[in-house]
């Protein structure tokens, strides 16, 4: 026969951890990330760009006004496939995606959406100097963990819940 003290205790204890678990799911899950436009402003110069490191969400549509200070340079960001060049002090960016055999078109900045996690290089791909080799940067883009987050805490919610109701019939038996 089950102990009716240890039973109802149990049930307080695990109604308290299933409210708490739901709590902390809603809270996450409903608060799912929603891509975000985000703007930098990179400034590039003999040899390097300013800044060096961009760091955004998957799925964010990020948006790179490119500015020259001193002689053309150009903006190559592998994984996604663009290419850009800028003249010294001049608002135009030049843009083409090299595997569609694009030709440069004119654009006010370089835009894409931050579709794959990841780490990924941008380098200058007009020849601006000696040290033009050495002239990149990094662009990370950070996985979205909430949905992962949401479904792993459900899991363990209801193994821990079952794990209680296990452990009380068990104390039950005789």
């Amino acid at each position: 026969m089950i102990n009716r003290k240890n039973f109802t205790r149990s049930m307080v204890i695990g109604a308290m951890i299933m409210i708490g678990g739901l709590v902390g799911f809603s809270s996450v899950y409903f608060q799912h990330y929603t891509p975000q436009d985000r703007s930098f402003k990179i400034i590039a110069r003999k040899y390097g760009y300013q800044p060096s490191v961009i760091e955004v969400n998957r799925g964010d549509r990020v948006r790179i006004e490119l500015v020259s200070k001193d002689v053309t340079h150009g903006f190559y960001l592998e994984g996604y496939d663009l290419d850009a060049k800028v003249r010294r002090e001049d608002p135009t960016i030049w843009v083409r995606r090299p595997s569609e055999g694009e030709q440069f078109h004119e654009a006010k900045e370089i835009s894409f959406v931050a579709g794959r996690a990841g780490k990924f290089r941008f380098r200058c791909s007009q020849t601006c100097g000696y040290m033009h080799p050495f002239m990149n940067g990094v662009l990370i883009v950070r996985p979205n963990y909430l949905y992962s987050a949401a479904l792993g805490m459900s899991l363990g919610l209801v193994l821990v819940m079952l794990w209680i109701f296990r452990r009380e019939a068990r104390e039950g038996q005789p």
